[in-house]
């Protein structure tokens, strides 16, 4: 039987539009309970890419999480500005505040909405990283849209000079590159991404996405509006369900549920995985 990976990532930031910063999967007990119970039954592992400014805050609660299921951190920029995603300072100030509360220096990355760039990466690279996961190989449209049917929906290599980086993508379905994620499934509903997935099918290596805010949208729907608000709170109510699902999902296809840290130790000098030169990104 092939080898098959699935991460379970969870982009750790304030609940969508609240001006309060709350993050509710945290200190609501019964969507934390739900969270945790869903995770531990399937056994998976969950990897938090983590706004680093947010330690200081919710360090407790994180702790809190980490004592209930499998949970390792990575960073998902300091101060989540998508305006600033990767810029050095931002990866400068992420890495001392992920260094001061876990003890150790950070190998992963992720930049809000996927907004990593050819500088970005440089300035990873520079402070050590040794893989991202922002690149949404997908459409979107709008103000932090992006187009990048071109690049891979598998983990690739991007190298510069004698340094290297690996890139995991935010997995799609196959061919039509659908983000498998909760929000995407959410929005096209259990019935009908189901069936695209029996259709269309996975890669063999899997990053589920979802943020906290996708499980309670509903409860965030007065400050939304238009086709945000149509977009973001549809199955609201379902969600717990739906990532129940898409975990399932997995579980029977015989991925193996594994952390990002795990799977780049796997990936990284596996033969024929494809490589991109830094000079050409994009």
């Amino acid at each position: 039987m092939r080898n098959r990976f699935a991460c379970i990532t969870l982009d750790m930031e304030p609940d969508y539009g609240d001006a309060m910063s709350h993050i509710r999967l945290l200190d609501n007990p019964e969507f934390f309970e739900r969270y945790v119970s869903i995770v531990n039954k399937y056994e998976a592992k969950v990897t938090m890419f983590t706004v680093t400014s947010l330690f200081e805050r919710f360090g407790g609660n994180f702790r809190q999480l980490a004592a209930h299921i499998p949970l390792e951190f990575a960073v998902h920029s300091h101060s989540h500005n998508p305006y600033n995603a990767c810029g050095r300072d931002e990866i400068k100030a992420a890495v001392q505040a992920f260094q001061k509360y876990t003890g150790s220096a950070p190998i992963g990355y992720r930049a809000p909405i996927g907004r990593i760039d050819k500088d970005g990466l440089g300035h990873l690279m520079d402070f050590g990283f040794q893989y991202d996961a922002s690149l949404y190989p997908s459409i979107r449209p709008g103000e932090f849209g992006y187009f990048n049917l071109h690049m891979p929906n598998t983990p690739f290599r991007v190298t510069r000079g004698s340094q290297s980086l690996i890139e995991f993508p935010f997995t799609s379905l196959s061919t039509i590159r659908i983000v498998f994620g909760l929000s995407y499934v959410k929005l096209l509903g259990w019935g009908m991404y189901s069936s695209l997935l029996r259709l269309f099918g996975l890669p063999d290596v899997v990053l589920a996405l979802a943020h906290p805010h996708d499980f309670y949208t509903y409860l965030l729907a007065d400050g939304l509006s238009g086709l945000e608000k149509f977009a973001l709170t549809r199955n609201a109510p379902k969600a717990f369900d739906y990532f129940e699902k898409m975990i399932m999902a997995l579980a029977v296809r015989c991925y193996e549920f594994v952390f990002v840290s795990e799977l780049y130790y796997y990936v990284k000098d596996l033969p024929g995985l494809s490589d991109i030169s830094f000079d050409k990104w994009r």
